[in-house]
């Protein structure tokens, strides 16, 4: 999973971004209406793979839903909106209220936003409606807040095939007066990512009417008119039953990120926040959910699925400052409709709930739960001058990767106005890891100097790296594993895989295929099969049978890694006696043999502390006393009195298990001499008479004839199993 925190919200001018989210702090100037200078995109290379968005921007585009001039204000030339629902599925129906005034014919035309060969929009419907002029709405004296009540002007059922994504909705007065409204169609398909629009944070800020005189919102700086619980102007709860201000979108930075992920050929779908409140499990159908604009209000629901998506492996991008500060409940309108009221009292002391969804900054009490818990850091103050350079960190990362930054480059200007940054007064986030990617000096209005982390110029290139990180994984650096530092011969153990990034973070979309070898050659010895890793992890059983150190190595040949791990593998407890002789053996002359306790894999058990009992078929021959051996294994001297196949026997003391043997097999021959064959030299010797051996006679020749002489079968050797 990948949590990543920085400003990385490619715009649509040629190599620029928009590294901003939407002030908090201080009055902000209205945001500009979309227009055609903002439209051109630097080169980019689009994802091949076919998906809906894919297909969907090959349909002809418009740039119809540009706003352009005149636009109808709040109070003059009104021409207004607002929807019944913040999003719909196909088959769902919308009711659209409006207000002209004065009352005459509109037109509207309702837009999908996306990249469309550059247009950025694709007209799917116009109507031609009659306008009334509304009642002005007015605010509710104790909390201040406004919700309209308009009659319904048009209703829309969605089509099935209006495909996911953020709709604008433009009315133009038979005056020419235009203005605009908003709503998603969802599709709720598990594509790879998940687009949240954060309109509860567009509602936070909408004082509309922003008139001067009635208009309100979450904050003083832009309400109006009598003070409220709040004791202010501002208002403790605002509704989705009402227009934008001025003219009606907020959301021109989202655009141009809708335009160029929609460009790039990403499979992405949409939804509102609202809609992550309503089900939060939803995150988990994802590989990343994004938070792109200015997403500031957020409910415990919301914050609790992030989390719970997180914790379940979905990876989580916060393409702006100023995510998650403020928490919010909501409230259903005044005739039942769910999650139509957003609450927001900001202050605990005047909320009347009090607990875990009290009305304020997740970082204070009695919430207490930072954002940077969640998202690596969180919003320290507006910057000085509105924007700061960006000086890049930790390059080598591969968010860099194809960028040419180096540590300490700095590109000017694109920091700003609002900034994120680590506090180390707050807890950080519950990970292993954990890089700050930019290092970017400024100062807030209080001339403090402060930290942030930013976007850059070579955006498109770092977030294209990001996004198929989200899909693939990010680049394999390294295959871990983990291996016990002893194993016992026979038994197995268990080992563990990790596919790691550059920081040492689990690879949870590794799909290679991982490859075992072992420096043990033995037949015993058990490796995995080539095997694929769940989440960037595996656990598997090996088992290795030749004592002495020993090497596991695991590897990816496609990703070209390797990884090799000692271990130290022990004998285990012996089973049997093994004999071997050092010699020619002669009758009568003594030689030398080895004796050694060993496991069933043929190691020397140097733990067996025994004593070992020597037994011949040669019944004169001369033996060793019973003996321990010295770490498994001793050296021995027998004399033979017998030509001819002659056995010695090794057993344990005062043991009935069967015995460890040597055996020789008489050969009818004219030596007495005794070898060690080579086709079992370390288990049997055989013993000759030769005529030039002064302890050999020569057979009578008085004798009854013997039969003609047989070909022997090759010495062999026989095993017991002592009992240890």
């Amino acid at each position: 999973m990948i949590l990543f925190t920085a400003l990385l919200a490619p715009s649509l001018a040629a190599g620029a971004v928009l590294a901003h989210a939407p002030a908090a702090l201080a009055a902000e100037p209205s945001p500009a209406a979309p227009s055609a200078a903002r439209l051109p995109v630097g080169p980019a290379t689009p994802a091949a793979a076919a998906n809906p968005i894919t297909v969907e921007n090959q349909n002809p585009g418009s740039m119809g839903w540009l706003l352009g001039s005149p636009v109808g204000g709040d109070t003059a030339n009104q021409m207004k909106g607002y929807w019944s629902a913040v999003s719909a599925k196909a088959g769902d129906t919308i009711t659209l209220y409006a207000t002209t005034n004065p009352a005459q014919a509109f037109t509207l035309d309702i837009y999908r936003m996306g990249w469309y060969g550059g247009a950025g929009g694709r007209l799917r419907l116009t109507v031609a409606l009659t306008g009334i002029s509304q009642p002005p709405c007015t605010p509710d004296a104790t909390t201040g807040m406004i919700a309209c009540g308009w009659t319904g002007s048009y209703s829309l059922t969605i089509p099935s095939d209006w495909v996911s994504g953020m709709y604008l909705g433009l009315l133009t007065n038979a005056a020419g007066y235009r203005n605009n409204t908003i709503f998603v169609v969802r599709d709720d398909r598990p594509a790879p990512f998940l687009y949240q629009q954060g309109i509860n944070t567009d509602q936070a800020y909408n004082n509309y009417p922003n008139d001067g005189a009635t208009g309100k919102s979450l904050y003083t700086f832009n309400s109006y008119g009598a003070n409220t619980v709040s004791g202010q102007t501002r208002a403790v709860k605002v509704s989705f039953d009402r227009p934008y201000k001025d003219f009606g979108f907020d959301q021109v930075d989202e655009i141009e990120f809708i335009r160029w992920i929609e460009r790039m050929g990403y499979d992405v779908t949409y939804q509102t926040d609202v809609d992550t409140h309503a089900n939060p499990d939803a995150l988990k159908n994802h590989k990343a959910v994004l938070s792109v604009g200015h997403d500031e209000y957020w409910s415990m629901e919301m914050r609790n699925g992030f989390e719970s998506a997180r914790d379940a492996g979905v990876s989580l991008a916060f393409f702006a400052a100023d995510a998650s500060e403020v928490q919010v409940r909501f409230e259903p309108s005044a005739d039942g409709v769910a999650n139509r009221v957003v609450v927001c009292y900001k202050d605990a002391v005047l909320d009347p709930v009090q607990g875990p969804t009290t009305t304020t900054k997740w970082r204070l009490p009695p919430v207490n739960r930072p954002e940077q818990t969640m998202r690596g850091v969180q919003v320290v103050s507006m910057v000085n001058g509105g924007n700061a350079n960006f000086v890049v960190a930790n390059s080598s990362h591969w968010i860099y990767a194809g960028t040419g930054f180096k540590d300490g480059d700095s590109v000017p200007g694109i920091v700003g106005y609002e900034m994120d940054s680590f506090q180390s007064s707050y807890p950080g986030p519950n990970s292993t890891s954990f890089t700050l990617l930019s290092s970017s000096p400024f100062t807030d209005y209080a001339g403090v100097p402060q930290v942030s982390n930013s976007s850059d110029v070579r955006i498109q290139q770092t977030s294209v790296n990001l996004l198929n990180a989200f899909i693939n994984g990010a680049p394999l650096d390294n295959l871990f594993m983990t291996v016990p530092t002893t194993a016992v011969a026979g038994q197995p153990f268990t080992i563990d895989v990790t596919a790691a990034d550059s920081l040492g973070n689990p690879i949870a979309q590794y799909g290679g295929t991982v490859h075992f070898s072992s420096s043990d050659a033995a037949t015993a010895a058990k490796l995995p099969p080539d095997s694929k890793l769940t989440k960037g992890q595996g656990s598997f059983s090996v088992t290795l049978a030749t004592a002495g150190s020993q090497t596991i190595t695991v590897s990816d040949a496609a990703a070209a890694k390797t990884t090799t791990v000692p271990i130290t593998v022990s004998a285990a407890p012996a089973s049997r006696f093994a004999l071997a002789a050092s010699g020619n053996p002669t009758v009568g002359t003594s030689f030398t043999f080895t004796a050694a306790a060993q496991d069933p894999y043929g190691n020397t058990d140097p733990t067996y502390t025994g004593t070992v009992h020597f037994t011949s078929s040669d019944t004169s021959a001369v033996l060793p006393p019973n003996s321990t051996l010295t770490n498994g294994q001793g050296s021995f001297s027998a004399t033979l009195t017998k030509a001819g196949s002659q056995t010695i026997v090794a057993r344990p003391s005062r043991s009935p298990s069967p015995p460890r043997t040597l055996t020789a097999r008489r050969r009818r021959a004219t030596t007495a001499r005794c070898t060690s064959p080579a086709a079992i030299p370390r288990r049997a010797w055989c013993c000759r008479r030769t005529r030039r051996s002064r302890t050999a006679r020569a057979p009578s020749r008085r004798r009854s004839p013997r039969p003609a002489p047989r070909r022997s079968p090759p010495p062999t050797a026989t095993t017991r199993s002592p009992r240890p």
